[in-house]
């Protein structure tokens, strides 16, 4: 007995045998590596949705801010009309129309044919004349038709020139206080594609007869149109309505548009 359990102690006693029974070391398991990579993923993807989050604030934030400064820079002007200098075709002297050689919305050169007429009112025998345009443009009424008497100095045919129109609001005085001579105002309604740009070039007082205490607190603002719309605001008819907004933020230090009426 004594004999066999010595020798078992000698063989565990023993370095080789001890080292032959270790076990050689592997590969750390692959299982807590994937754990902390996706924690990391999670990570990543919580801070790339926060960042996302807070840009788009930022940028939310900066927009309203733009937005509302914006808002105040512009100055709803109310609603303005077409207006075209009137350009009128007449006699000195009454004549009967005898024939109209023009339509509305006609474009007719300088010094082109509009009518014929017969002087009556010298006492002397009939004069056929012929009424001549004194200015391009564009006819809008025939106010005598063939046939009638035209009274000395009545309009026969009344056009305009195309190349000067312009817009016209009556704008309160409380209005009229933040605005001022150059500004760009911006003006949108029928026949336009889209707003166009107009300049504040003067104001005038309104003169309404039917209410002689409205000339006190509105002024009419005169708007005349950027030289790139030209061409399409020579296609409007005068007389159509459009709404108004007025850029504040131009035509800083000019001359104010109250002061200037």
């Amino acid at each position: 007995m004594s004999t066999a359990i010595d020798t078992v102690t000698d063989q565990d006693d023993n370095p080789a045998t001890a080292q032959s029974r270790e076990v050689a070391p592997g590969p750390a398991p692959a299982a807590p590596r994937r754990r902390r990579l996706r924690t990391a993923l999670r990570f990543l993807r919580t801070l790339v949705v926060v960042l996302s989050l807070v840009g788009a604030a930022v940028a939310g934030g900066t927009y309203i801010v733009r937005q509302r400064l914006a808002d105040r820079a512009f100055v709803d002007a109310g609603t303005a009309v077409l207006t075209a200098q009137p350009i009128t075709a007449g006699s000195a002297d009454a004549a009967v129309v005898t024939r109209v050689l023009v339509a509305e919305r006609q474009s007719v050169t300088a010094g082109a044919v509009l009518a014929t007429i017969t002087l009556t009112g010298d006492g002397r025998a009939p004069r056929v004349q012929q009424l001549r345009v004194p200015a391009a443009g564009i006819v809008t009424e025939i106010n005598v038709a063939p046939g009638q008497i035209a009274r000395a100095g009545e309009p026969i045919v009344t056009l305009y020139d195309p190349a000067k129109l312009d817009f016209q609001v009556d704008v309160p005085l409380e209005t009229l206080r933040e605005l001022r001579l150059g500004m760009t105002a911006y003006v949108a309604g029928p026949g336009l594609p889209g707003r166009i740009a107009t300049t504040l070039q003067q104001v005038k007082p309104k003169v309404d007869t039917d209410r002689p205490t409205a000339a006190s607190d509105r002024l009419t603002v005169v708007l005349r149109p950027e030289a790139a719309d030209l061409t399409t605001v020579r296609t409007l008819v005068p007389g159509l309505r459009f709404d108004v907004v007025v850029d504040t933020t131009t035509a800083v230090g000019g001359t104010p548009a109250v002061n200037s009426a």
